[in-house]
């Protein structure tokens, strides 16, 4: 379903993630694990483009969905966001 080769997120110069590898096959569970501030969130704002909302990122690299170039200059990230969505976690370490 997801093919990911060698994807790589700017903010302006900065590379915040760099050449990610990645297959996710229809019916798989994937995670993202890791530490605060790797980048776990930023590579999931790809797949639904939600990084063009933010001024100065940009991504490089191979995104496909179903075979189709996520970033392709003939796709609208609208329709992308209305076929991908996210829940993110809301931040609370201490549950109530």
């Amino acid at each position: 379903m997801f093919e990911v080769e060698d994807l790589s997120v700017y903010y302006g110069d900065y590379r915040a993630v760099r050449e990610v590898n990645l297959d996710i096959r229809r019916n798989e569970i994937a995670a993202f694990i890791g530490p605060s501030g790797c980048g776990k969130s930023t590579v999931l704002r790809c797949f639904n483009r939600m990084n063009d909302v933010i001024p100065g990122a940009r991504v490089e690299g191979d995104l496909r969905y179903h075979g189709i170039d996520v970033y392709g200059p003939k796709v609208e990230p609208v329709e992308v966001r209305r076929r991908i969505g996210m829940v993110f976690q809301k931040p609370n370490p201490f549950s109530k």
